[in-house]
């Protein structure tokens, strides 16, 4: 067993230092035991792993989710949001940073992806900042730190593959993963408005009730975008992947012939990114499939569970405890690499212990995206200090307080289950 872990992982993580694409790493890993052991990896095993990888109907609201965050960049919503924050708090000081993480909680009611969030609010917050007087440095951190509300607030291609690994409801876990994202934006803005202060950052000037009204009219149909799907979830009108399709048609709807924003050619465009994003996913999930397979068989998982249950038999001692693997894992392994290989692995202790899968889903995949903004791995690091034209590591210290803020949610919500089961619970109970 211990042979053929080394193996699957040490190629695994060869080829992914060598910058191979995570599903040619995960590929190579399997062929390696597939040669290397003869007979341990049935032929017929890998073509009923790649079938079983993508074998979830629910996988298909991660078109949606990202087409969605790609109608939002292209439509102009993004704009208007930024426009209406500097007309509500632009008086603040250090106003342009604080609106940078409430245009991005409001974002992730759309788009769920942190890339997407990056995309749009970094390249048009990000220059902002830099022009108004903010270190480019930190202008790329806060902008890295808040994109990963994006994934945590429904709706969520990362919570729909949470929800197919612990088999558990995925509108519940979407409902989940509204309190913790909101006040992961609560955290951060304290973070902020802090470091502001601080360093004396600009602030405007309130430009009054007219601007601010007027303002607000333009932006009301990007701020009903989310409350469309948020609607949805809590009244239950749908599976994941219906709310999905509806959240489209709506944001075409906005996009389209509200603002007038996007053309028929740049729609095309926005499908094709999407489908570009998805199919970078899909390929990961099939040898995905393969992949988790070879680690059950081979007992990591029993393994894992025995060490863990040998360790503690306290539920929340062992949720922190994965917790923070999933953490150490996130400095070195690509968000996509956890989410289909090291959570699939945990599953079977998660439902040994009695951990609420709801809880487990959401805190894990808070965790999961904290990887995207810690060195040496973190990809937002890069993506914002390319925008920012700064250097990436000035950018991961510039991160620490964030990071900090970040670890301190996520200790509450491992202590206190009800921040993540309580909402679901109620809009269940109700219904």
């Amino acid at each position: 067993m211990i042979a053929k872990a080394l193996v699957l992982f040490g190629m695994m993580f060869l080829f992914l230092c060598l910058r191979f694409p995570v599903f040619a790493s995960l590929g190579m890993a399997v062929a390696g035991v597939f040669f290397l052991f003869p007979g341990s990896v049935p032929v017929a095993v890998i073509g009923q792993g790649f079938i079983s990888g993508m074998n979830s109907y629910n996988f298909c609201a991660i078109l949606f989710y990202f087409l969605l965050g790609e109608i939002m960049n292209y439509g102009s919503m993004s704009d208007r949001l930024v426009n209406f924050g500097k007309a509500t708090i632009g008086h603040i000081r250090g106003s342009l940073s604080h609106i940078n993480i409430l245009a991005s909680v409001i974002f992730a009611g759309v788009s769920g992806s942190a890339t997407a969030d990056t995309a749009a609010i970094g390249s048009l917050m990000i220059p902002m900042m830099k022009k108004d007087g903010y270190d480019g440095e930190y202008a790329a951190a806060v902008t890295g730190a808040s994109s990963c509300i994006g994934p945590i607030i429904p709706p969520s291609g990362g919570l729909v593959l949470m929800g197919v690994y612990l088999s558990c409801s995925i509108n519940k876990l979407f409902l989940g993963g509204m309190i913790p994202g909101l006040l992961m934006g609560v955290f951060q803005l304290f973070v902020s408005y802090w470091i502001a202060v601080k360093r004396q950052y600009p602030k405007g000037t309130w430009g009054g009730w007219k601007h601010f009204i007027k303002t607000g009219k333009s932006s009301f149909f990007a701020f009903m975008l989310p409350v469309i799907v948020v609607y949805c979830l809590v009244a239950g009108v749908g599976t994941v992947v219906e709310i999905g399709a509806i959240a489209v048609v709506c944001a075409v709807i906005i996009s389209a012939f509200l603002y007038r924003g996007m053309s028929f050619k740049q729609f095309c465009l926005c499908f094709a990114r999407a489908a570009m994003m998805a199919a970078k996913v899909l390929p990961c999930l099939a040898v995905a499939g393969v992949f988790t397979w070879i680690i059950s068989s081979i007992g990591v998982s029993a393994t894992l569970k025995t060490m863990l249950m040998g360790a503690t038999s306290n539920p929340t001692a062992a949720l922190a405890l994965m917790m923070l693997v999933l953490l150490l894992f996130g400095m070195i392994l690509d968000v996509n690499v956890i989410q289909m290989v090291i959570v699939p692995a945990m599953v079977p202790i998660v439902k040994a212990f009695g951990i609420d899968p709801i809880q487990f889903g959401v805190v894990g995949m808070l965790v999961c995206q904290m990887g995207l903004i810690t060195p040496p791995v973190g990809t937002l690091i890069y993506i914002t200090a390319s925008i920012a034209e700064v250097n990436p590591l000035k950018v991961a210290r510039e991160l620490l307080p964030f990071i900090l803020a970040l670890i301190v949610l996520v200790t509450l919500m491992v202590l206190f289950p009800g921040i993540t089961t309580w909402f679901p619970n109620l809009v269940y109970a109700i219904e």
